[in-house]
């Protein structure tokens, strides 16, 4: 009864806060507001010649990763049988232990849960790396660079409607910062198998990263917007023939799906 009682006090407070902290859509309601509508940086002209000038990157939200992490990885069906293994063995040990049978103490898991083992022929190839680590980035980096123009722009524009500014001042405006405010969380690249019965090798690559936009309300956490992809279901045979040449091509569409779904979000949240 204790149990179920805390998790009820859990869940209440979990609804208060809810219900205390809304958040703002993360994709732009008019397409003014999206990130990708900012104008390029070749498009500003000034008679003072003054104009945002630099280039601002996306920076990984995390400082290092494992090595394992860059490349592609594979989970198959004996990862999930060694999975199940292990929790009946966890849950056995502990009716042992406790000399009556446990029930519930290990949770249940999905595939997508799983690590997988890397892909030795690949290892090492640049077409085979986790592209949120950077081919992600840089992409969003052209955006991010249009986005801190146009504010750098309205600074500007600021500037020659007041008095007291130098030019000085007006150059140190129109420099644009180094890195975003919004860093890049990358996220899962594998090839993951797909019936767990049966005897097809079929596998899909799957991707996913997220974008840790600002809060528009001070104290709060950073809102995340996340993209994922999926590709259609291809035997192993299909994966690997032409040199890998379907992981190209799915890496290329993975990649362009991300950046469309990231660069729809508020550009006043980068």
């Amino acid at each position: 009864m204790k149990v179920v009682a805390t998790r009820f006090a859990g869940l209440g407070i979990a609804l208060l806060l809810s219900a205390c902290v809304t958040q703002p859509p993360l994709t732009a309601s008019q397409p003014g507001e999206a990130a990708a509508s900012a104008p390029a940086l070749s498009s500003y002209a000034a008679p003072d010649g003054i104009v945002p000038v630099g280039k601002t990157q996306v920076r990984l939200r995390g400082k290092s990763y494992p090595e394992d992490f860059e490349p592609l990885r594979v989970v198959r069906r004996d990862h999930t049988g060694n999975a199940v293994a292990a929790q009946v063995a966890l849950r056995v040990g502990a009716s042992a232990i406790v000399g009556r049978p446990v029930i519930g103490t290990v949770q249940g898991f999905s595939k997508d849960d799983l690590v997988g083992d890397p892909i030795p022929e690949l290892v090492g190839q640049p077409w085979a790396t986790n592209p949120g680590l950077k081919d992600l980035p840089e992409a969003l980096g052209e955006v991010a660079t249009r986005v801190y123009a146009a504010r750098a722009w309205a600074e500007l524009e600021r500037g020659r409607r007041e008095s007291g500014w130098t030019r000085e001042d007006m150059e140190s405006a129109a420099q644009l910062p180094a890195e975003a405010d919004a860093p890049i969380n990358p996220g899962v690249w594998r090839l993951v198998y797909e019936n767990l019965s049966g005897t097809d090798e079929l596998y899909r690559l799957q991707f996913s990263a997220g974008l840790a936009l600002a809060s528009l309300r001070f104290g709060l956490p950073p809102i995340p917007a996340n993209c994922s992809y999926r590709s259609e279901p291809a035997d192993w045979a299909a994966w690997r023939a032409d040199n890998w040449q379907r992981i190209r091509e799915e890496r290329a569409k993975a990649l362009a799906q991300c950046v469309d779904t990231l660069v729809q979000t508020k550009a006043r949240l980068w």
